[in-house]
C-alpha cells in the first residue's frame, strides 16, 4: 500500500487484491484507488466485483469509478450489473448507476434478461424503484419467442408490458396448434415470414 495525504487532496492506492467498504457497499479489485477530501472517489482496477447487500445488486467491471458523495458508480469494460432483488442482469461497455434515484444508464453493447424477457440496444435506461426499462439505438426486444423492433422500446419488467414507438416491426411466434396445422400445408414461398408473423406499425404490444 502507498499513499500521500494533505488538507486539499488525499491519495491512497491499495495493491494486490484490494477491498474497501463503503456503508452496504463491498468494491474489490488488483488496485483501488482512494482521492480527494475524506477520500470521496474510489477508483478500482482490474478484475473489478462487488455486492451492496442493502440495495440488492452485485457487478463485474474491468474499471470501476464510486463517487461517495452523490453516490454514483460508473462500471466501464465488460461491465455486469445484476440486480438480485428483481432477477434482473445487465452488461454492457458502460454502465452507470446512481444508489439515491435507482437508476442505471447503459450504453455500448446492452443486453439485459430477465425471465423470458431479452433485451439488446445500444443505449438503455433501467429505472430499477419501478422495473422499467426504455430502449434506444436499434432497440430488439425478444419474449417468449417473439421479437420486436422499434425505433424506441420501453419494457415493464415486472408486467412484461412492451411499448414499441416508431418503425415498428415484429415476428410472432406461432401457437403449437398452429404450428401442427401449418406442418400440413405446403411449405411457404422464400422471403415469407413462414411460422412466424411480421407486422410494421406503431402501438403496443401484450
Amino acid at each position: 500500500m502507498s499513499g500521500a495525504a494533505g488538507k486539499k487532496d488525499e491519495k491512497t492506492v491499495l495493491s494486490g487484491h484490494a477491498s474497501v467498504s463503503v456503508g452496504s457497499l463491498r468494491i474489490t479489485g488488483d488496485e483501488i484507488e482512494l482521492s480527494g477530501t475524506d477520500f470521496r472517489y474510489v477508483k478500482a482496477f482490474g478484475n473489478v466485483t462487488g455486492v451492496d447487500s442493502e440495495q440488492g445488486f452485485s457487478f463485474t467491471a474491468d474499471i470501476l469509478t464510486y463517487d461517495r458523495e452523490t453516490e454514483t458508480a460508473s462500471f466501464q469494460g465488460s461491465a455486469k450489473l445484476v440486480d438480485t432483488k428483481h432477477d434482473v442482469e445487465t452488461s454492457a461497455g458502460l454502465i452507470v448507476y446512481n444508489k439515491q434515484t435507482e437508476i442505471a444508464q447503459l450504453q455500448t453493447g446492452v443486453k439485459l434478461k430477465r425471465k423470458n424477457i431479452d433485451c439488446v440496444s445500444e443505449f438503455a435506461l433501467y429505472r430499477r424503484s419501478v422495473s422499467m426499462l426504455d430502449l434506444t439505438g436499434k432497440p430488439v426486444v425478444t419474449r417468449d419467442g417473439d421479437e420486436f423492433k422499434a425505433n424506441r422500446i420501453t419494457v415493464n419488467l415486472e408486467t412484461e408490458f412492451i411499448t414499441l414507438d416508431g418503425s415498428v416491426s415484429g415476428k410472432l411466434k406461432e401457437t403449437k396448434k398452429k404450428e401442427e396445422a401449418g406442418s400440413k400445408a405446403a411449405s411457404p414461398a422464400s422471403g415469407d415470414a413462414g411460422a412466424g408473423f411480421s407486422a410494421s406499425a406503431s402501438g403496443d404490444v401484450d
